[in-house]
């Protein structure tokens, strides 16, 4: 059965007092044309469910960099969203969307490399992911953004109103809307949200959403 958590409103915008970096890996340095991370896991899908992550490329040299080349290797991992001869001008950056869908239940892995003709000419980033079975019982979310052009966002459950709360996910998701199928039966589960910019800084918590799962 899916039930529907309340709505969370607006998020605090990216860049505003409070926020702290988030957790992963920062734009490797030098002038180069690299990824903002060099892993992305997108942690547990379920079947007949696809994720969405994102991962940004910088071009952090002095001259214009095309992106000839983008291959994705990984059962039920794809990547969209940069074209094949993407010119990227001195500082500018270009975002690929990363999907999963699982076809079967367990671990996955595999890597997306984009291929330029910049000095170091490959930048390849792991990707992980897990199937797990669909749930009898799901909690649907979705939210508002508060501005600031987020690149993606982080979901956050407790079991108590109030938190403390655990980040459902390693990889920040680009989509307003989340279903969580890992609940329980009779139990109720209390959400919040942080948006994340392309620097890779999380914003404070949203307000919480909570969603009461029924029994059976």
């Amino acid at each position: 059965m899916l039930v529907t958590a309340a709505l969370i409103a607006a998020l605090y915008q990216s860049g505003c007092a409070g926020i702290a970096a988030a957790n992963g890996n920062a734009v490797l340095s030098g002038a180069q044309f690299n990824a903002n991370t060099s892993t992305i896991n997108l942690g547990n899908v379920a079947l007949g469910d696809t994720k969405t992550a994102t991962i940004t490329f910088t071009n952090s040299t002095n001259s214009a960099v095309t992106i000839t080349n983008i291959s994705v290797s990984g059962a039920g991992f794809n990547a969209g969203g940069i074209p094949s001869g993407t010119i990227l001008n001195p500082g500018q950056t270009a975002t690929l969307s990363i999907t999963f869908t699982p076809s079967s239940t367990g671990s996955a892995s595999g890597s997306i490399t984009v291929t330029s003709n910049a000095q170091n000419s490959s930048v390849t980033v792991g990707l992980q992911a897990s199937g797990v079975p669909a749930g009898d019982h799901l909690a649907a979310l979705s939210w508002v953004s508060g501005g600031g052009s987020p690149v993606g966002y982080f979901v956050y459950r407790s079991p108590t109103s109030g938190g403390p709360y655990t980040k459902l996910d390693a990889a920040a998701d680009a989509n307003t809307s989340y279903t969580d199928s890992a609940v329980t039966a009779g139990q109720s589960y209390y959400y919040v949200v942080t948006a994340v910019n392309s620097s890779g800084v999380e914003s404070s918590y949203s307000n919480e959403g909570s969603a009461t799962i029924p029994t059976p």
